[in-house]
């Protein structure tokens, strides 16, 4: 794992980067906005809270499923104090890179080995891809009048956030099953790269992807060897991500702005393009483009109900976890080098 000062960077670009976002969004209406969120619905608040809850205890249930096939004591509290640590430091590093290192160690001191910690973190990110694409498609086919009817905007931010991930995905699979494509990979596409100097290691980048295809290829075996647990756990993901996506619909009735029970099939869409797009965004917590998505996309609230909603669906489905995150590496046991 990095080191605290780099950690401490991260958290600092992260806030400041958060602020002014939130600054440029609410522009010359801070009192309305204070305003509004100050009058909150309490109820919808703590409904807002449960929500999130029963999102990092799927999230701790789906890598219980899978870790328990290897160690059978292993305990749905271990898996939840492993999950709220990978949920710490993916929102502390870049494109979360960081939460699967993070769990690794944290695996490694409940009893699990490095590399089979590894293979359990990629088969839930094969899972997670998964639930993801089909979640994403579903969304995006429903809602597609009503992006086309926003103009383009909103169609070309979910095009694109749904191509790229969609192309990432294949790429990752025809990588696992496809030695010819692996190649096509390694000696064309990393090879070009390098030459232009955006990669700066050919050969030890070529060997990292080449090894991670190779755990991609081996896992997906064990993934679909074992029907039952593989179903379950993208039900898992899935329940996720529909609960991340129903943040910003609670948190516009957190802060008593109209919306119809008929637009909450829309605001699912609406924040699962922003979650597409994050997933590239190269800062800690996607501070910056996730407000600035948001706005976008749910401009047609009005900026004040735009902004002050941005801010109550910003805090529980990022700072919330980051919270209780840190909390929990800073009491747990298992977080502690042994």
């Amino acid at each position: 794992m990095k080191g605290k000062k780099s950690y401490i960077i991260d958290i600092a670009v992260m806030l400041v980067i958060g602020y002014i976002s939130l600054r440029l969004s609410v522009g010359g209406e801070v009192k309305s906005v204070l305003h509004t969120l100050t009058s909150a619905s309490p109820i919808w608040l703590v409904v807002l809270i449960g929500i999130m809850v029963g999102y990092y205890l799927v999230d701790g249930l789906a890598l219980w499923l899978l870790a328990h096939n290897y160690k059978k004591d292993f305990t749905f509290k271990q898996a939840f104090i492993n999950a709220l640590t990978g949920t710490l430091f993916n929102g502390l590093t870049p494109s979360s890179s960081g939460g699967q290192f993070a769990q690794v160690f944290v695996f490694n001191n409940q009893g699990i080995p490095p590399t089979i910690a590894s293979g359990i973190l990629m088969m839930c990110f094969i899972s997670y891809q998964i639930a993801l694409m089909a979640i994403s498609a579903i969304l995006m086919l429903g809602n597609l009048p009503y992006y086309i009817s926003e103009g383009a905007a909103v169609t070309g931010m979910a095009t694109t956030g749904f191509l790229i991930n969609v192309s990432v995905t294949a790429a990752f699979i025809l990588g696992g099953l496809s030695k010819s494509f692996q190649n096509f990979i390694i000696h064309t596409v990393i090879n070009f790269l390098a030459k232009i100097h955006i990669v700066k290691n050919y050969e030890a980048t070529s060997a990292k992807i080449e090894n991670y295809f190779s755990e991609f290829r081996h896992e997906m075996v064990v993934l679909l060897k074992n029907q039952k647990v593989f179903w379950q756990v993208n039900a898992c993901n899935f329940l996720k991500l529909f609960l991340i996506y129903a943040t910003p619909f609670y948190a516009c009735l957190a802060l008593h702005i109209h919306v119809a029970p008929s637009q909450f099939f829309t605001f699912l869409g609406l924040a699962s393009i922003i979650n597409l797009i994050n997933t590239f965004l190269p800062i800690p917590g996607a501070s910056g483009g996730s407000e600035g998505c948001y706005m976008i996309l749910f401009g047609f609230l009005g900026q004040v109900n735009a902004s002050s909603s941005m801010f109550i669906w910003r805090f529980f489905s990022f700072y919330f976890g980051m919270i209780i995150g840190m909390a929990n590496f800073m009491i747990a046991k298992d977080t502690k080098r042994k």
